[in-house]
């Protein structure tokens, strides 16, 4: 009983100093955009994927990417984050009867360029759209799934920061799809 007491504490200490961390990472987003140049989008959402390189082994993961070039104007590590915690979620919440595959694309539309991150996951009920990204909604208890409830509401935060909009629709591979849109690099050739 002692073991079992103390693990408790030990777990609820974790998901508190997660909480602090996820919290003032958040609350930095904003701050200002001085530091924006031009960000490859290709590169970043490889460097991301490299960052989840043990989960991606774990599960066996596909990642598909389909990004034509683009370039954004932001901040790039604000982006990496932003794509990294999309591909992260749909690595979380695969279909535990089907090998992961996420699909990443960019289309351009005017001045902006429209990112999908698509997932054969369990998906996300159109109802909860949404709520998905307000900070501290969870679909599924902590039991279920790790993580504190911000991440979605953090790329959010990052996404209006650059001047986009984020949504969630479901995914034509069977899971959900989280599009947002960012500005392209003025001087970038056409996506």
């Amino acid at each position: 009983e002692v073991a079992a007491a103390v693990h408790v504490q030990h777990s609820g200490a974790q998901r508190l100093q997660g909480l602090a961390t996820d919290l003032r990472t958040v609350s930095r987003v904003g701050r200002n955009s001085e530091g924006f140049a031009a960000v490859d989008l290709g590169s970043t959402v490889a460097k991301a994927w490299e960052g989840l390189d043990v989960r991606v082994r774990d599960v066996d993961a596909l990642l598909e990417v389909d990004v034509h070039g683009a370039v954004i104007r932001g901040d790039g590590v604000l982006v990496q984050m932003l794509v990294g915690n999309l591909l992260g979620n749909a690595l979380k919440y695969r279909h535990q009867d089907r090998r992961p595959q996420v699909r990443v694309t960019a289309t351009p539309e005017g001045d902006l360029v429209r990112v999908e991150v698509s997932d054969n996951g369990i998906g996300i009920p159109s109802e909860y759209a949404d709520k998905m990204f307000v900070i501290f909604q969870r679909l599924h208890g902590r039991d279920e799934y790790e993580g504190t409830g911000i991440g979605l509401a953090l790329c959010k935060k990052v996404v209006e920061f650059h001047g986009g909009t984020i949504e969630l629709s479901p995914s034509a591979l069977g899971g959900a799809c989280i599009y947002f849109t960012l500005h392209r690099e003025e001087s970038a050739p056409g996506v």
